[in-house]
């Protein structure tokens, strides 16, 4: 008995309605979330970092915000040329809205306001109008002269181990200085803070020796600061002018620390 190879020519427009009548459930698993980053002026933050994070689950402690407290980071994109962004592929949930600028000037509303946008995503569905507004708030310029190059070289804005400036709120929660500019004797640091807010600006070292504009040691406490609306601050100064002689490896973990 011959056996026969049967062949069937099926046409490729059926194949094509065959495919679609499918039901592709692994499309509707997940949901889009579409928003904006604005100024409090309505101006668009071009480029700022926009984290989205989980919502906290229902029935966890709840705080007065700032801080809005939020769950682990669950997306992060940068918004376009037109404040616009887009997070494609997010499951389903709670979540909370933050964002950042890429440079100083503005407030990460988790940080320093009262609320942040909040939203649902569900499955198969587009979550629009998720806007996010940044408050202006007071520049601090901080300088620091370094005639004896002890501070340790960083590239670009990267944080520095060796030397940092706090904003320290009333809650005790501590963000960080950003750099701006560095040199073989000098860097250039910068950090927001809301006008009219009491904070104070503390120094960390690992091993150095700093004076401040007045060739006084300066305080391990730190220094009280409030900016009065539409007010720019004086630039901080400070000069390293040793080492100290009790060292430690690094600056330690800070609650809050951003």
């Amino acid at each position: 008995m011959t056996s026969r190879i049967v062949r069937i020519k099926i046409p490729s427009a059926l194949l094509t309605l065959t495919f679609l009548l499918i039901p592709r459930t692994w499309a509707t698993t997940t949901g889009t979330v579409q928003g904006s980053v604005i100024d409090d002026s309505g101006l668009p933050v071009v480029g700022a970092h926009v984290l989205i994070n989980r919502a906290l689950p229902a029935g966890s402690p709840q705080f007065t915000a700032p801080p809005v407290v939020t769950g682990p980071l669950a997306a992060n994109v940068t918004a376009d040329a037109n404040g616009k962004f887009s997070v494609q592929a997010m499951p389903p949930g709670e979540y909370v809205a933050c964002a950042e600028a890429i440079a100083p000037g503005l407030l990460n509303p988790c940080l320093w306001a009262a609320s942040a946008p909040a939203f649902t995503v569900t499955a198969g569905n587009v979550t629009a109008n998720v806007d996010i507004t940044m408050t202006r708030g007071a520049v601090v310029p901080i300088h620091v002269n370094d005639p004896q190059s002890l501070l340790q070289p960083v590239a670009g804005s990267s944080s520095a181990r060796d030397f940092q400036v706090h904003a320290v709120t009333g809650k005790g929660l501590h963000y960080r200085a950003s750099v701006r500019d560095s040199s073989v004797n000098s860097r250039d640091l910068a950090v927001t803070i809301p006008f009219g807010a009491a904070v104070t600006l503390q120094v960390l070292t690992t091993h150095l020796k700093v004076n401040d504009r007045n060739g006084n040691p300066v305080s391990k406490s730190g220094s009280s600061l409030t900016v009065a609306s539409g007010d720019s601050p004086a630039t901080m100064e400070f000069t390293i002018v040793g080492i100290d002689s009790v060292t430690s490896p690094a600056i330690p973990g800070i609650p809050g620390l951003q």
